[in-house]
């Protein structure tokens, strides 16, 4: 053991604090310089624990500051714009026609045209049916007509009509 020479009034104060928690003089050397050595304080320095903290809360603050600054700045209108992509990239695809749907369209339309084709194929028979019928009642009347006006056939008109209408009829039959 060893010696420590100190003033008469800091014996007095350290006495007192010793009792206050329970330790002898030893042991209270040895709780204190194990304290200082852990938490890193000097003595000398006159530096307070209090002082630290509030340095250090100063710096956390500072830091806290910065990173919701960022939040604010940049992760905010990043969240909020992916958000956005995200919720118009559903839209779309939503309202992409999907490959079955075009598949099925694309059935009718075919069945559609085919349809379509009939029915034109059909209505173009009957209207050259109806034209042949109407050129053949024509011809009958003019036939009658120049039948009349003609009665011997001695003028050839009977004939000359006759080939006009079967040119008449050639064209029109050439042009369907």
């Amino acid at each position: 053991m060893k010696t420590i020479g100190i003033p008469d009034e800091l014996h007095t104060k350290l006495k007192k604090y010793c009792d206050k928690t329970g330790l002898n003089l030893g042991e209270f050397v040895e709780t204190s310089l194990k304290y200082f050595e852990k938490s890193g304080i000097n003595p000398a320095e006159h530096e307070s624990p209090a002082a630290e903290m509030l340095k250090l809360i100063k710096r956390i603050d500072s830091v806290v500051a910065f990173i919701r600054k960022q939040e604010s700045d940049l992760l905010r209108p990043m969240v909020e714009s992916v958000s956005l992509s995200e919720n118009r990239i559903q839209r779309e695809l939503s309202s992409i026609s999907k490959t079955e749907q075009v598949d099925g369209l694309n059935a009718k339309l075919v069945k559609l045209v085919a349809n379509l084709n009939d029915a034109h194929e059909e209505q173009t028979k009957k209207m050259v049916e109806v034209v042949n019928r109407h050129a053949e009642q024509n011809r009958a009347a003019m036939t009658l007509m120049a039948t009349l006006i003609d009665a011997k056939n001695q003028s050839g008109f009977l004939n000359d009509l006759g080939k006009t209408y079967t040119k008449l009829l050639l064209n029109k039959q050439q042009s369907l």
